[in-house]
């Protein structure tokens, strides 16, 4: 823009630039969803701010909604050995999505087709995962794989690692110590939007050491540069990498044990955001924290 038109650049008038651009090169469906969420993130109480932002975004969305299809009108099934998992009715765009999870322990042995059918108007994707808790023998190291270690925040020891081979025997800490919980992750290609998640027990509490009253006594060692976003719930600690080569990564971060008891520890888990068919685990455990 000329020096005094720089107040139309707005972040909200190049999404709206940037969606109409990607609706006339005809991009992907799911590019164009992540450019709509976006642009609608961009809102404050509902507005994005001015009438010259709200003609930008409105323009944009008028331009995405005249490639769209007459609203669905469908119904979708999913069947497995001829038995019914999920029947639902689509009908406009007020509940786009549906989901089922199935135990392993209710899937019919041997093998079985899965049928999925629709009938009526409209576009239907689907997807359907199987997940799995490694067993004895143990899993295979194939594209991605993950490894946790435990290690005493005091003497930096590891007392416990994690990673195809499940541990002989518990884990027993005591109650109100301080663990760095080290993960090393593996790739043999080069990989893109690596997510990572790793959960806690439920007798661990994970410690957010950028508080400004951490000491250093209360930090871990820093990861690798490519591994970011790390963000601390109050069941997992998860963080991304945008794009890895092949390589050694690792990530570290502190936990307390809090509660006593015995707990189930699940493994690591990395997968990539947009291929979550090609994931490394790690071996799961249990926990005793008595005193």
């Amino acid at each position: 823009m000329p020096q005094g038109w720089n107040w139309l650049n707005t972040p909200i008038a190049a999404q709206a630039e940037t969606l109409r651009l990607l609706v006339d090169r005809k991009a992907s469906a799911a590019t164009l969803d992540r450019l709509i969420s976006a642009l609608l993130s961009l809102r404050r109480d509902g507005t994005w701010g001015n009438s010259y932002n709200n003609a930008q975004a409105l323009s944009a969305l008028t331009t995405y909604s005249q490639r769209l299809s007459t609203p669905p009108n469908f119904t979708a099934t999913a069947k497995l050995n001829g038995k019914m998992l999920l029947s639902n009715q689509f009908q406009g765009y007020k509940n786009p999505s549906r989901e089922s999870t199935i135990s392993m322990a209710d899937l019919p042995k041997g093998r079985h087709n899965l049928q999925i059918e629709k009938a009526g108007k409209g576009t239907l994707h689907y997807m359907t995962t199987y997940r799995y808790r490694p067993q004895n023998p143990p899993g295979r190291f194939n594209g991605l794989r993950v490894t946790r270690s435990i290690h005493s925040a005091s003497q930096k020891t590891a007392i416990a690692t994690m990673g195809l081979q499940m541990l002989e025997k518990p884990l027993t800490v005591k109650p109100g110590q301080v663990f760095e919980i080290a993960l090393e992750m593996v790739t043999d290609h080069p990989i893109d939007h690596l997510v990572i998640n790793d959960p806690l027990p439920a007798g661990f509490e994970a410690i957010d050491s950028s508080f400004q009253t951490a000491t250093s006594a209360t930090q871990s060692k820093s990861d690798s540069w490519q591994i970011s976003y790390q963000t601390i719930y109050r069941d997992r600690v998860t963080a991304y990498g945008d794009h890895l080569e092949a390589g050694i990564y690792t990530m570290h971060y502190l936990v307390r044990s809090v509660t006593p008891g015995t707990f189930l520890y699940p493994g690591a888990d990395i997968h990539l955001q947009y291929a979550p068919e090609e994931f490394g685990r790690s071996a799961c455990t249990t926990v005793q924290i008595s005193p």
